[in-house]
């Protein structure tokens, strides 16, 4: 039986085809808290300079705190992939633009009024001339860093990538869709490992160039494109024996331990450290998300508060960077001790969270559901319209996504 064998194959070999996939409307709250764990990574990138010497474990998360993000890429295709029905390509695309765009263009203003509170204009993360790139989710394909960490504080570059993602699903899904396991696999690593060869080559070559691949869409993509693997195969049962769920556990809990070893030495090289996690994080997901489909739990993960933090998370990556530079500009981290720079890390932190909150009810959600409605609304009128009378008319057929192959027959 192959390693990656479909639970439901494994019970039943005769099953085939007929088996239902599990219930892809389930919620998965333990990855929602884990998606909060790789924002609070990206957020100790961002502040462990002001505090690394007083408080040496921050480094230790901060060396290597940009990764969060290639958990949230690999995290993003697993979900879409796993949650996925069928529908129209726009359908697809307009929720998505539902859930990211409104929230990132109010915070897109938002950091225009701090840098001018605060007169940071042409400072790093608040060129003026990087505004108009950022609103068209464009800066990431300008290899200028004045351009991809141009505003919003150098987060926004990462909502860039995820349009790009967004954009190339459809085709990445139906590519991958009807494929069996190991075809998945060879597919997703088709694209990873050249992308990471690139990635880790220009970590070497300079900061400019590997900053440059790290925040480049087409270099990302890989990532994402693991994740959707990985969602179908989770989909479909494929869950592996309990023997290698067991060696991929501790290896990969070996593994991204050893990933924070090394970012005192290497955490500069952000292709080599990303490249380094992506089979790491990879498998994390799967194990965790296959185990929650199942029924398992993670308890402090899959806890009340845990999985808020995770629901809002998309506000708090995205205002972080306000509440540090409000924090900054107060001084807070002008002191001399643990505890007070500890006291300066924690009202930033609270700050933080309480804007993501505000946003995240007041911004985030209504607006979302604000335009799905109008999409229900204009799909009504013209279905109300088609089946009018004496139109001689025919609306074009949708292109509907295929249902991926139910692992154990085969293709």
């Amino acid at each position: 039986m192959p390693l990656f064998a479909s639970q439901r194959a494994a019970s039943n070999p005769a099953a085939g085809r007929a088996e239902r996939p599990p219930d892809v409307n389930l919620q998965l709250p333990t990855l929602t808290g884990l998606r909060g764990v790789a924002a609070l990574m990206v957020f100790t990138r961002h502040i462990y300079v002001d505090v690394e010497v007083l408080i040496p474990a921050i480094a230790v998360l901060g060396d290597i705190g940009y990764a969060g993000v290639t958990f949230f890429f690999i995290l993003s295709g697993y979900v879409l992939a796993w949650s996925t029905g069928s529908g129209t390509d726009s359908a697809f695309w307009w929720r998505r633009f539902a859930r990211i765009y409104p929230l990132y263009f109010v915070s897109v203003w938002i950091w225009l009024a701090l840098a001018w509170h605060y007169e940071m204009f042409g400072e790093f993360g608040s060129k003026l001339f990087a505004i108009l790139p950022a609103l068209l989710l464009l800066q990431a394909w300008v290899p200028d860093q004045s351009i991809y960490f141009g505003w919003g504080g150098a987060v926004l570059w990462s909502l860039s990538c995820e349009a790009f993602f967004y954009l190339a699903f459809p085709i990445i899904y139906r590519r991958l869709a009807g494929r069996d396991t190991r075809g998945r696999l060879r597919a997703a690593a088709v694209v990873v490992l050249p992308t990471s060869l690139v990635a880790v080559t220009a970590s070497f070559a300079g900061n400019q160039f590997d900053l440059a691949a790290y925040a480049n869409p087409g270099l990302r993509i890989g990532e994402f494109v693991l994740g959707v693997a990985l969602g179908l195969m989770a989909r479909e049962g494929v869950r592996g024996s309990r023997r290698l769920r067991a060696a991929l556990a501790v290896g990969t809990t070996a593994w991204i331990t050893t990933a924070f070893l090394l970012g005192s030495d290497y955490g500069h090289r952000h292709g080599l450290i990303d490249s380094f996690l992506i089979p790491a994080f990879g498998a994390l997901i799967f194990l965790i998300g296959t185990r929650e489909a199942d029924g398992g739990r993670i308890r402090v993960l899959g806890s009340r508060p845990v999985v808020y933090f995770g629901e809002i998370s998309y506000a708090f990556y995205l205002v972080h960077p306000v509440a540090l530079t409000i924090g900054v500009e107060l001084g807070l981290f002008d002191v001399t001790t643990a505890a007070r720079a500890g006291l300066g890390l924690f009202l930033c932190l609270v700050l933080a969270t309480a804007l993501a909150a505000v946003l995240h009810h007041s911004v985030e959600r209504p607006a979302r559901r604000l335009l799905m409605r109008r999409r229900l609304s204009r799909s009504r009128h013209r279905a109300a319209h088609r089946m009018l009378p004496f139109i001689p008319w025919q609306a074009p057929r949708a292109h509907r996504w295929p249902e991926p192959a139910i692992a154990g027959g085969g293709r």
